[in-house]
């Protein structure tokens, strides 16, 4: 992919808009699920790892259901985004308690659907 364009896409408004697609297209939590957009309705530990996410530049979103809260925080890689020739997202998933529950790299495939980046 072209750098220019790369770069365009890299900018945290667009970067948001694709975790956000990840989200609601690959049943990676209920579909009972409910988005908490304000970061001060987050339970204490997610605020923290949500601060350190913005400072580092990533963009978050954070779903709940029933008794479970996933905080998800994202960034897309430059270097991979280029390899693959379509935006792949560097994801990071956090229970409730702050923990880290999952990473990893996410792509677009040709049929819109997400789909884990080999290594």
């Amino acid at each position: 992919m072209e750098t220019v364009r790369l770069q365009k896409i890299q900018q945290p408004s667009r970067v948001q808009r694709l975790l956000e697609a990840f989200i609601s297209r690959s049943d990676i939590v209920p579909s009972d699920s409910y988005e908490i957009s304000d970061a001060k309705d987050l339970p204490e530990p997610l605020r923290k790892v949500r601060t350190r996410a913005s400072r580092q530049g990533r963009v978050w979103s954070c779903w709940a259901s029933r008794s479970h809260v996933w905080l998800f925080t994202c960034d897309m890689s430059l270097a991979r985004s280029r390899e693959r020739g379509v935006p792949v997202l560097e994801v990071s998933v956090h229970d409730e308690n702050g923990e880290l529950t999952d990473s990893g790299s996410w792509m677009i495939d040709s049929h819109g659907n997400w789909m884990r980046c080999g290594d």
